[in-house]
């Protein structure tokens, strides 16, 4: 393990906070850690500002390293499901950006 991987890993151990990761495929649920924030999107529709609750969650290519869309994630009593390709969060590509919304 280099030691990238080790400040990754001590950093999800220490700041992170648990999650249960259900890919859609298999359904076998996995608990990991995840970096939260969640950025309610506000965008308008016919002239009405509508809020669009949505969740950025930063998860370790080691714990799930292949996220695909329509994925779940169970954070804090909330179902999330995973939009868009995700994409890695930086060059060493230790880290996944998981785009959710929250399941209705």
């Amino acid at each position: 393990m280099s030691i990238f991987e080790q400040v990754i890993a001590q950093n999800f151990f220490v700041m992170g906070e648990s999650a249960v990761y259900t890919p859609a495929d298999t359904g076998a649920p996995v608990t990991i850690k995840v970096m939260a924030s969640r950025p309610d999107e506000v965008f308008t529709f016919q002239s009405t500002p509508v809020l669009s609750e949505t969740g950025v969650f930063e998860i370790q290519v080691s714990d799930i390293p292949n996220p695909q869309e329509n994925d779940r994630l169970e954070f804090k009593g909330k179902t999330y499901i995973v939009q868009g390709d995700p994409r890695a969060a930086d060059p060493d590509r230790l880290i996944w950006r998981l785009n959710t919304r929250l399941e209705e």
